[in-house]
C-alpha cells in the first residue's frame, strides 16, 4: 500500500471515529448487531465443545501416571495408547493381578490405589434406583481433577460415599439428602451419603463414589478391560513410557499412562471436527443476518453524512476516497464490535462454566478457550461490517455534491437487481431442501442458505412488482411502494433482513411443531380411558402399603382397587420379560411399559378383566388352572408361550419360563401382553412384587380433581411413583409459539422500524411537497405507515413461503431407532423412525403475515409526529 493510500485510510478512520462518537446511539446498535452475534458464537465455541479426546479412556486419570487392569490369561495382549483394542477372546477364565503383584512390575518406589466400578441396584429412602458406583479414595492426590465438591465431603471410612450431582438433576431417579444411607446389591450393605460431586466425563459416569472397602471386590465383577471394573491408579516416580506399556501388556496388563496420552500428536477426532463443519451453515445464516441488519443502519450514516461527502467531493475528493470514508466505518465498527463480542463471549463462557457443569451434571474438563476458532468467529464479524458497509459506500462515492448542496434529491443508479442469478440460485436451494429431508440438519440449513441467497437478489424484483400491484391503492400505500422502488438500495437490505429472519423462525416454527405432533403420535394411550393408574416398579412393600392407603383414602368405600405385580428374583430383584412377537419364539423388540415388566403382570380375576376389558369365563378358567392368558393367540406354539427373562442390573439371566398357555384376544383396550396368577409364579420358583394399582373406569371413573388430590399425596409419601388419570392428549404447543412470537416480533418489529425511519427522512423532500400543496397533517402519519407495512409484509411473505420448505425438511430429519409400543390389543407394534408427522404453525404464520406487518404500520403512525415539514427557503 502506497504511503498517501495508507495515510488516507488513517484519516477515513478518524473521520469514521469522530462521526461514532457524535451518534452515540447508532454507533451502539451497530455494536450490538455486530458484536452479539459474534459474542453468542464464541461463547458456543468456547463452552459447548469439550477438548477433543476427552471421553476415550475408560476410567479418568486424575493426577495419577497411569491406571492399569489385568488378569494373568491376558498375557500378550495388544492396545491403543487409550487402553482400547483388547481383544474380545480374552474374556475366559480370569484371574485378576493382585495389588503386590502390580507394585512389584512397575518402577521401584511406585505407588497403587485400587479403583473399582460396577452396576448396582441400590435401595433409597425413596425407592430402588440403579446406578454405576466407583470405589476409590477421592482423597488420594491421585484423584484429583477426576471431581469438584459441591456440597458436604469426601468419604473417609468404608460405608461413606458421596453422590453424583448428575443423579440428584435426573428428574427419573429417587430424591436422596445428605446423610442419607443408601442399602447397595442383594446383600443391602449400607452406605451413607455424605457429599455431593461432579464427575469428569470419561468412560461411564458414576452415580455414587465409595471409599475403598464399602463394597468387596468380588461385588464388582470379573476384571473387564473395557469397563474397568478392578483396576489400579498408579503414581510412578518416572513417567510410564510406550514401551512400558507394551511390557506390562507381555505380563497381561492394560495400561493407560499419561505420558503417552500427552505425547500423542493433536487429534481433531472426526466427531470434533464434523461437529465444527456443521456449524459453518449457522455462521454463514449468521453473517448473512448481520450483514442485512447493519446495513440499513450504516445507510442511515451514509445519509445524515450526505453533507459531509459532498463537501469532501468539492475540495477534491474522488469517489474512491468517499467509498474509503464510509467502508472506514464498516472496519472500526466491525473491529470495536468483533474484538467486544468475542471477549464478551471468553468472559461469559468462563463464568458460565461452572452453572453449565452443574447443568449437565459433569466436569467439563479444564477450561480452554479456542482461539483459532475464536479468531475465526472474530475475522467474520469483521467482514459482516464491511459487508454490511459495502452498499452505503458505493452509494457514497456516486454523491452528487451540487444536489446535496442545493437542496435537491440526488438521483440514484440503482438497478433492478440480477433475476436470473436470483432464479438459478432459488430452483437450486429448494432442490437441495427438498433433497436433504431425512439428512443432516446441517445440509438443510446448507441448502436453505443458497435459497436465502437466491431469495436476497430478487428482493429488488419483489419491491417492482409491488409497486405496480400498489397502483390502484390509496395514496400512502401508493407512495409508500413506489419510494420503496426508487430507493432500492435502502429498502432491498431491510426487507432482505425480515425475510431472512422470517425464514429462520418458520423452519423452527414448522420443525418444532412437527416434533410436538410427532411426539403426540408416539405418546399413545397407556390404559383405557378414565382409567387411573399408579406405577412404581422401584416402590419397597413399605412405600407401597403407604401408597395404598393414601389412594383408599380419597376413593369411594366401595370402589376397588386392582393390583398388578411383576416378577422377581428370590430376593427381590424384579425381572423383566422377554415376550414373544409371534409363533416363532423370538421376541425381536424389548417393550419397557408403565409397570417395567415387559407386559408379563401377575394377578386376580379383577387384573384380568381389567386388562381384557370384559368379563370372560373362559379365560378365567385358564387363570385358575395355572395357564399363562395371552392377548395376542399368534404367540402361542404347541400350546405354550416360552418367556425370557432378564435382571435390571444385566446380571446372569434366569432360565426361560415355559408355561401352558390359553390365547384369549382383547377388545382393543389391554395394554398388556399376558397375565399369570400368582400361584403360578410361586410354583415356578419366582416371587412377585407390586408395580401398578388401577381403578377400572368400569368401577368407577376417577374424577381429575380426586387424581389431582392422590397424586399429591402420593408425591409426598415418594417421588418414584407416578399417578396418571387417562384422558385423551393433544399436543400443546403453546409455549413454543409464544417464545417463537416473541422472537419474531423483536427481530420484525427492529428491523423494520430502523428501515423506516430511514425512509422517513429520505421522503422529507415529498413530504414538504405535499404540505405546500395543502396535504392533511395526517397523511405523514400514513405515509410512514405505509412504509413500515410494505417492508414488513414483503419480508414476512416472502420467509413464511422460503421458510417452509426447511422446516418440513428439518422435521423428516433421522431418527437413530424406531418406537416401539404396544397396541391395545396386546400386540407390539413397531412404528418406524421416518414416520411422518408434519405439522404447519397456522397462529405463527398468522402473526408473521398479518399481526406483525399491521403491529409495524400502527408502531410507525404511532411514533411518527402529524405535523408536516414546512418547505424551506433557501438562500439564492
Amino acid at each position: 500500500m502506497s504511503p498517501i493510500r495508507a495515510s488516507g485510510v488513517r484519516a477515513a478512520l478518524r473521520i469514521s471515529r469522530r462521526n461514532a462518537l457524535r451518534s452515540k446511539w447508532r454507533s451502539a446498535l451497530i455494536l450490538a448487531v455486530i458484536g452479539l452475534p459474534v459474542a453468542l458464537a464464541v461463547f458456543a465455541l468456547t463452552a459447548l465443545f469439550p477438548p477433543a479426546g476427552s471421553d476415550r479412556q475408560h476410567f479418568p486419570i486424575g493426577q495419577a501416571d497411569a491406571v492399569v487392569t489385568g488378569a494373568h490369561e491376558w498375557a500378550g495382549l495388544t492396545q491403543d495408547a487409550w487402553g482400547n483394542g483388547v481383544p474380545s477372546q480374552r474374556d475366559g477364565a480370569r484371574r485378576p493381578f493382585t495389588q503386590a503383584e502390580v507394585t512389584a512390575l512397575l518402577a521401584p518406589g511406585s505407588r497403587v490405589i485400587p479403583v473399582a466400578r460396577g452396576t448396582f441396584r441400590y435401595l433409597t429412602p425413596q425407592g430402588y434406583d440403579t446406578g454405576e458406583i466407583r470405589q476409590v479414595d477421592l482423597r488420594d492426590p491421585m484423584s484429583r481433577g477426576i471431581f469438584r465438591l459441591t456440597e458436604g465431603r469426601l468419604p473417609a471410612a468404608p460405608g461413606e460415599a458421596v453422590i453424583s450431582a448428575e443423579r440428584l438433576n435426573r428428574d427419573d431417579a429417587p430424591a436422596v439428602a445428605l446423610g442419607a444411607t443408601l442399602l447397595v446389591g442383594d446383600e443391602r450393605r449400607p452406605v451413607r451419603v455424605v457429599g455431593v460431586a461432579l464427575f469428569a466425563m470419561a468412560g461411564i459416569e458414576p452415580a455414587l463414589a465409595t471409599f475403598p472397602g464399602s463394597l468387596p471386590a468380588d461385588a464388582f465383577g470379573p476384571v473387564d478391560p473395557e469397563l474397568m471394573s478392578r483396576a489400579w491408579l498408579v503414581d510412578s516416580p518416572r513417567p510410564v513410557t510406550w514401551a512400558d506399556v507394551r511390557r506390562f501388556n507381555a505380563q497381561g496388563l492394560v495400561v493407560v499412562s499419561r505420558a503417552v496420552i500427552d505425547g500423542l500428536p493433536a487429534d481433531e477426532s472426526y466427531a470434533r471436527v464434523s461437529d465444527l463443519v456443521r456449524t459453518v451453515p449457522w455462521i454463514a445464516i449468521m453473517l448473512l443476518e448481520v450483514v442485512l441488519l447493519a446495513g440499513p443502519a450504516f445507510a442511515v450514516g451514509r445519509l445524515r453524512r450526505s453533507r459531509e461527502f459532498a463537501l469532501v467531493a468539492v475540495q477534491g475528493g474522488s469517489p474512491a476516497h468517499l467509498r474509503t470514508i464510509a467502508l472506514a466505518d464498516g472496519l472500526l465498527f466491525g473491529v470495536a464490535a468483533s474484538a467486544l463480542g468475542a471477549a464478551l463471549g471468553v468472559v461469559a463462557a468462563r463464568l458460565a462454566t461452572p452453572l453449565l457443569e452443574w447443568r449437565a451434571g459433569r466436569l467439563f474438563g479444564p477450561f480452554q478457550v479456542p482461539w483459532v476458532a475464536v479468531a475465526t468467529v472474530a475475522v467474520l464479524g469483521v467482514v459482516a461490517g464491511l459487508l454490511a458497509a459495502l452498499a452505503p459506500a458505493v452509494a457514497a462515492g456516486r454523491t452528487d455534491p451540487v444536489a446535496v448542496l442545493s437542496g435537491r434529491r440526488e438521483r440514484g443508479r440503482e438497478r433492478a437487481g440480477r433475476p436470473l442469478l436470483g432464479i438459478v440460485l432459488v430452483v437450486a436451494g429448494t432442490a437441495a431442501t427438498i433433497a436433504s429431508a431425512g439428512h443432516d440438519i446441517a445440509w438443510t440449513a446448507t441448502s436453505a442458505l443458497v435459497t436465502q441467497l437466491g431469495l436476497v437478489a430478487l428482493v429488488p424484483v419483489f419491491l417492482s412488482a409491488t409497486a405496480r400491484l400498489a397502483a390502484r391503492l390509496p395514496l400512502p400505500l401508493r407512495f409508500a411502494a413506489r419510494d420503496a422502488v426508487r430507493n432500492r438500495g435502502r429498502t432491498a437490505p431491510a426487507v432482505a433482513a425480515v425475510m431472512t429472519a422470517v425464514v429462520a423462525l418458520m423452519a423452527v416454527g414448522v420443525a418444532g411443531d412437527s416434533e410436538v405432533a410427532r411426539r403426540s403420535v408416539f405418546d399413545y394411550a397407556q390404559a383405557p380411558a378414565g382409567a387411573l393408574q399408579v406405577t412404581g416398579p422401584d416402590l419397597t412393600p413399605e412405600l407401597w402399603d403407604r401408597v395404598r392407603s393414601a389412594v383408599r383414602e380419597e376413593l369411594p368405600a366401595r370402589v376397588p382397587l386392582i393390583e398388578a405385580r411383576m416378577l422377581t428374583t428370590g430376593s427381590g430383584v424384579p425381572l423383566y420379560a422377554l415376550m414373544p412377537d409371534d409363533a416363532s419364539g423370538t421376541s425381536r423388540v424389548e417393550w419397557s411399559d408403565a409397570t417395567g415388566s415387559g407386559g408379563l403382570l401377575v394377578g386376580g380375576e379383577d387384573l384380568l378383566r381389567y386388562v381384557l376389558r370384559r368379563d370372560d369365563p373362559g379365560a378365567v378358567a385358564a387363570l385358575r388352572e395355572g395357564k399363562l392368558v395371552v392377548l395376542n393367540p399368534d404367540v402361542i406354539r404347541q400350546g405354550q408361550v416360552r418367556i425370557g427373562l432378564s435382571g435390571v442390573t444385566g446380571g446372569e439371566a434366569p432360565p426361560a419360563l415355559a408355561l401352558p398357555t390359553a390365547g384369549v384376544r382383547a377388545t382393543g383396550q389391554g395394554w398388556a401382553r399376558a397375565v399369570i396368577s400368582p400361584e403360578v409364579a410361586a410354583k415356578n420358583g419366582y416371587g412377585t412384587a407390586t408395580s401398578m394399582l388401577v381403578v377400572d373406569p368400569a368401577d368407577y371413573r376417577t374424577p381429575r380433581a380426586t387424581a389431582d388430590r392422590i397424586a399429591a399425596k402420593v408425591e409426598r409419601i415418594t417421588g418414584m411413583a407416578t399417578v396418571r388419570l387417562e384422558t385423551p392428549q393433544t399436543p400443546d404447543d403453546t409455549l413454543f409459539l409464544v417464545v417463537l412470537g416473541i422472537a419474531a416480533a423483536v427481530l420484525v418489529l427492529g428491523m423494520t422500524s430502523v428501515a423506516t425511519m430511514l425512509a422517513a427522512v429520505e421522503a422529507r423532500p415529498d413530504l414538504e411537497t405535499m404540505s405546500a400543496v395543502g396535504a392533511a397533517p395526517r397523511l405523514k402519519r400514513a405515509v410512514v405507515a405505509g412504509q413500515a407495512l410494505v417492508i414488513a409484509l414483503l419480508g414476512s411473505v416472502t420467509g413464511v413461503l422460503a421458510g417452509l420448505a426447511p422446516g418440513v425438511a428439518a422435521a423428516r430429519r433421522p431418527v437413530s431407532y424406531p418406537t416401539v409400543f404396544l397396541r391395545a390389543d396386546g400386540v407390539t407394534t413397531i412404528m418406524p423412525a421416518d414416520t411422518p408427522a408434519i405439522a404447519i404453525p397456522w397462529a405463527l404464520i398468522g402473526l408473521l403475515v398479518v399481526g406483525l406487518p399491521l403491529l409495524a404500520a400502527l408502531g410507525g403512525a404511532a411514533f411518527t409526529r402529524s405535523r408536516l415539514p414546512l418547505p424551506r427557503r433557501r438562500a439564492t
